[in-house]
């Protein structure tokens, strides 16, 4: 066929009749009838021309014995004389045309065996354009992304095509977003992952997907099977993305692993009112069995004597121990201990292991919080804070000042308590999850108060003594210093001097879709230890209170 007689989909004209087009299949799927789902109703087809402009097309069921068997994924073809078909207005579209292609009568389908154009078309969106609902929820997107935790398979239903399966995706700027796999899009990546246990990092594309939000919760989920999933496909796209996550100046380019969580997630209310115990700090002073349990409480500051980082292994993301190569006091390699990891010598990555002081109307206690919450808190990643000032020739043992603006801010914290807390006998307990959502918040106080009331004879000392007792601490310990500093039995020469700022900065914080990954007190998608990976901690000073007789 003459190259001159041929009409890229942009200049398509719906007066006319007799248009050749040349173009390749870069999806296909059949449309099963609404009344009998055996029966298939049309060939479904996205066309791309050399421009890589796309069109969808569609073979009704009364052609289908022309065309059936000869449309093929990826072939190219010259396509002359189709008809014109408009998409429903305001529905859901896998490409941006308001026309689709109709093959008819006198439509004529050749092969063609020279094509310079796309071989897939993807047309990958920012993942900032999905977590700010950017997107238009009415028109397809493509993704792509390191896969960092993947879900069990979901089958509520008797019905296939509604199991599912939930993985987040990471880009190369670290920034996650979730994906939801129905049906056999789902069995594809669990059969993937079952008959691949060693590959650790997993690319996956997601192409013509579609945004769903749910409590303004964003996700991007397979279409029906409208949808075309790669996994660690060898092409161009994948092999590229797999080089940009090589980059030392990522975020955190440690993720080369993902972790595996229960299907049987609860969402952010059930996780805090529902599923856990709510206990106040006096309640879990002493940890006496291994549990998780939700406290709400401010964030008084954060003990200086403590590392606000650990260095992790690359691999696993346990604490790696230097080696003894070091030069001018800097180790040249680490060992990983870890003995579930595949590496003993390894590269480190530092991760956030922050002591942070949290305090409710029974006590104040030290709290960890690790690389997850605190990247999406602080909006960086410990390695960013720690190269940043490394580059500036800072101590990058000293904390970050941006870190300040923790201070003052009221949480509900998903809290572990585990066999090293119960055995060590240390209640340094481990975040799992933070929600700052403040009706939660208020129905959880509420909640206490109400149990408060209905057995008030739980603490026989009013809470003001334990914060009269805990303020009275941090002025013997720190008179001079600023009250974010909240140590236990240290005294002045242990502690260093909290960074200061001349005004307090406003943290902005939306943690309602951040934290959507309803993780078990097992689960972070950096596998985070949840005690301190340096070992047992101090032990924090025990206050008896003795009843009055």
């Amino acid at each position: 066929m003459s190259t001159t007689n041929i009409t890229f989909i942009a200049d398509l004209d719906v007066t006319r009749d007799d248009l050749s087009i040349k173009v390749r299949v870069i999806n296909h799927w059949k449309q099963m009838s609404f009344y009998n789902k055996n029966e298939i109703w049309s060939i479904e087809l996205i066309l791309v021309d050399e421009q890589g402009s796309e069109i969808q097309a569609s073979v009704p069921k009364k052609f289908l014995y022309r065309f059936k068997k000869f449309l093929k994924d990826g072939k190219s073809y010259y396509i002359t004389s189709p008809s014109f078909a408009s998409l429903k207005p305001n529905t859901f579209r896998l490409i941006p045309q308001d026309q689709k292609l109709t093959f008819v009568q006198e439509t004529v389908v050749k092969e063609c065996t020279q094509f310079s154009g796309p071989k897939f078309g993807f047309s990958f969106v920012d993942f900032q354009s999905v977590l700010s609902m950017v997107h238009p929820q009415n028109l397809s997107l493509d993704v792509i992304g390191l896969v960092v935790a993947v879900g069990e398979m979901a089958r509520e239903s008797t019905d296939k095509s509604k199991h599912k399966i939930h993985i987040y995706i990471q880009n190369e700027n670290g920034l996650e977003i979730r994906l939801v796999l129905w049906g056999d899009y789902a069995y594809q990546m669990q059969e993937y992952i079952q008959d691949n246990p060693h590959n650790l990092q997993i690319i996956v594309i997601l192409q013509f997907a579609q945004i769903n939000v749910w409590r303004d919760r964003p996700s991007v989920n397979t279409y029906y099977t409208s949808s075309r999933l790669f996994i660690n496909s060898d092409i161009d796209e994948i092999s590229v993305f797999k080089k940009r996550l090589q980059r030392d100046d990522r975020p955190d380019s440690s993720s080369h692993t993902f972790s595996l969580i229960p299907a049987n997630q609860v969402f952010e209310y059930d996780d805090f009112m529902v599923k856990n115990k709510l206990k106040t700090i006096s309640e879990v002073w002493e940890p006496v069995e291994i549990c998780t349990f939700i406290l709400v409480g401010t964030i008084k500051g954060i003990l200086q004597n403590e590392k606000w980082f650990y260095q992790a292994c690359t691999n696993c993301s346990s604490k790696a121990v230097p080696n003894n190569d070091q030069v001018d006091g800097t180790a040249k390699s680490y060992e990983c201990h870890n003995v579930d990891c595949t590496k003993t010598t390894t590269s480190v990555v530092p991760r956030y292991k922050i002591p942070i002081r949290v305090q409710d109307n029974t006590g104040t206690i030290t709290l960890t919080l690790f690389e997850r919450e605190g990247r999406y808190l602080l909006k960086k990643s410990a390695k960013e804070f720690f190269n940043t000032a490394a580059k500036n020739g800072n101590n990058v043992d000293l904390y970050p000042m941006e870190m300040n603006a923790l201070k003052g801010l009221k949480f509900a914290f998903k809290i572990s308590s585990n066999r090293f807390n119960v055995s060590k006998k240390t209640n340094q307990y481990g975040i799992v999850r933070i929600s700052d959502d403040e009706s939660l918040i208020e129905q959880l106080e509420d909640k206490f108060n109400s149990s408060k009331a209905d057995n008030s004879q739980s603490l026989d000392v009013n809470s003001s003594d334990f914060q009269s007792l805990d303020n009275k601490t941090l002025k013997d310990a720190i008179s001079a210093t600023d009250d974010n500093i909240t140590p236990n039995t240290l005294d002045k020469n242990s502690v260093t001097s909290p960074l200061k700022i001349s005004t307090t900065p406003v943290l902005k914080r939306n943690l309602q879709e951040v934290f959507d990954l309803e993780s078990n007190e097992n689960f972070s998608s950096s596998k985070t230890p949840k005690t301190s990976p340096d070992g047992p901690t101090k032990e924090l000073l025990k206050v008896k209170v003795e009843k009055n007789v």
